[in-house]
């Protein structure tokens, strides 16, 4: 989560509007709305950034994370890239012969993966083989209870999918994890979460799939 999602998270659970808030710390609406967009200019001072962790009521752990997120949010892009480009050279020398690689998302495209979208590596205990093996973030609660917002799934590329079974998928560059659904006269992705209806695939629409999933780590937060 970043800041400005931060922010405005702790600030809608408290039942405050912009407007309200930005008075309380003793700001302009619209220099708030700037912040809460990302889109401001000049950062908010420490001395502001006190104020909104004492109106918001922060633990003292939801304050350094607060702050943290306030400073990468005041980094120039340029460093956050280099740092982030250390931390993939010193993942990729200490990554053990059974980790696989963990990405933030699925890239489009042909249904491949660039070092580029790696965030990290995992290592599975029990893992019988990591060829073609990967895992991937999962953001939502469409297959919920079967998978939880905030797991991981691991999947496996180059593995047939049976009706029913759960993979990751690209529908015209977009990714989804869902269960197949595939009968005589279509061919489906079905969200165990029944608050979302299938998505069925067209003749003319460009179905990738990506991986089959293997297992799901929930509860790791």
């Amino acid at each position: 989560m970043d800041f400005k999602s931060f922010l405005r998270a702790k600030r809608e659970s408290l039942g405050y509007s912009q407007n309200k808030f930005a008075k309380l710390v003793g700001i302009t609406q619209s220099y708030f709305n700037s912040i809460e967009r990302g889109e401001v200019k000049n950062p908010p001072s420490s001395e502001v950034l006190i104020k909104m962790v004492e109106i918001l009521g922060l633990s003292d752990s939801e304050g350094e994370k607060f702050f943290y997120l306030a400073a990468i949010e005041r980094t120039p892009n340029i460093i956050l890239d280099k740092l982030k480009k250390l931390t993939k050279e010193v993942n990729t020398n200490n990554i053990s012969d059974n980790s696989i690689p963990l990405f933030e998302r699925i890239s489009a495209g042909l249904g491949t993966f660039t070092e580029e979208d790696i965030c990290d590596y995992i290592s599975i205990p029990g893992l019988k083989t990591t060829e073609n093996v990967f895992a991937v973030n999962v953001q939502g609660d469409s297959m919920e209870p079967t998978i939880k917002n905030g797991s991981i799934i691991i999947c496996k590329k180059e593995i047939e999918l049976r009706n029913g079974e759960i993979g990751a998928f690209f529908i015209n560059e977009e990714a989804f994890v869902k269960r197949i659904k595939i009968s005589k006269e279509y061919l489906a992705l079905i969200s165990d979460n029944p608050n979302y209806p299938p998505i069925y695939i067209g003749p003319g629409e460009d179905f990738k799939v990506v991986g089959k999933v293997i297992k799901v780590i929930s509860d790791i937060n």
